[in-house]
């Protein structure tokens, strides 16, 4: 009985998230323009967008069965409301900087091709750079962590590159290196490669002392102490860092793309900017966002799905 008044509730809230999500849709097609503006766009890509997001909250309320996702759809949908009739009652009249909602989402209508491109080369430079610094951070981590001759040289200096910017290497990067996608590499290896090593560090001074001893019982040694006893023991806390450290990488991403490199959504953004096209610029920013949600949803089903222990 209690199950069935919780659904209640939750059916409630999916219908008033429905009402949003129609009274969107029918502003779209059928408010008319109370003041006059510069352009008027196509409602299809706004009205696909709105469908798309009650699809994804309609299939995500029913499986995870939270309240919280009615409460995001709703929020959401009002938000949208309120920008639509602010902008077709006159309330925004600057064109140029806050763009209608169908302007917005018909950019990926004009520019899909060179959207879908600038996320693959943002894509495949986040992986190189991000795949060096897990490798990398998590072995000199292991090592530094095991040898504390190593640990006294390398931990003091990880303390001092943290405290800076990775960004603000990239303009002596973009000098240094053969080309920009070299450099955006590198940018984003700084940002994770020193966080990835002081906490190996850190989870291999914490590992439990009557482990190591067992260990020496037995008779391993120190190649088959560090890999076959202290890598697996800390593996569950490389896995949980690993969607932190990507929204740092991302975010480092894309302002080494604006700096310089001819490819990325950070470059889109930053190209779209010095022509004043602000629409293209929201909707690089929409991109990001979307590219980082879903990023950060996949590694955390991913860790979930490898560390069921822990669950």
């Amino acid at each position: 009985m209690k199950r069935l008044l919780l659904d209640r509730k939750m059916y409630v809230e999916f219908a008033l998230a429905a009402v949003l999500f129609a009274a969107n849709v029918l502003l779209a097609l059928f408010m008319p323009y109370l003041t006059e503006h510069k352009r008027y766009y196509d409602s299809g890509a706004y009205i696909v967008m709105l469908s798309l997001a009650f699809a994804l909250y309609t299939a995500g309320v029913h499986v995870t069965r939270k309240k919280s996702a009615s409460d995001i759809a709703v929020v959401l949908f009002l938000f949208l409301m309120v920008w639509e009739l602010a902008y077709k009652f006159g309330a925004v009249q600057n064109d140029l900087l806050v763009p209608s909602p169908e302007g917005l989402f018909h950019v990926f209508v004009e520019k899909p091709e060179e959207i879908w491109q600038d996320v693959l080369g943002s894509l495949q430079l986040l992986f190189w750079g991000f795949f060096l610094a897990i490798l990398f951070g998590t072995f000199l981590g292991l090592l530094a962590g095991w040898i504390p001759r190593v640990r006294e040289v390398l931990l003091p200096i990880s303390n001092v590159i943290t405290l800076i910017p990775p960004l603000m290497f990239s303009a002596y990067l973009i000098m240094v290196l053969a080309t920009f996608r070299e450099a955006a590499i590198a940018v984003i290896f700084f940002a994770v490669f020193w966080p990835t090593f002081q906490g190996m560090v850190a989870r291999v001074s914490q590992i439990d002392k009557a482990v190591i001893e067992a260990a020496r019982t037995m008779g391993v040694g120190t190649v088959g102490m560090l890999f076959k006893v202290i890598l697996p023991y800390c593996l569950p806390g490389i896995i949980k860092s690993i969607s932190k450290s990507l929204r740092g990488a991302f975010m480092c991403l894309t302002g080494a793309e604006m700096l310089g490199i001819n490819l990325g959504i950070g470059y889109f953004i930053e190209k779209y900017k010095s022509f004043a096209d602000y629409r293209c610029v929201l909707a690089g920013i929409v991109t990001v966002g979307v590219i980082t949600t879903v990023i950060d949803i996949a590694v955390n089903k991913a860790e979930r799905a490898m560390i069921r222990w822990e669950a």
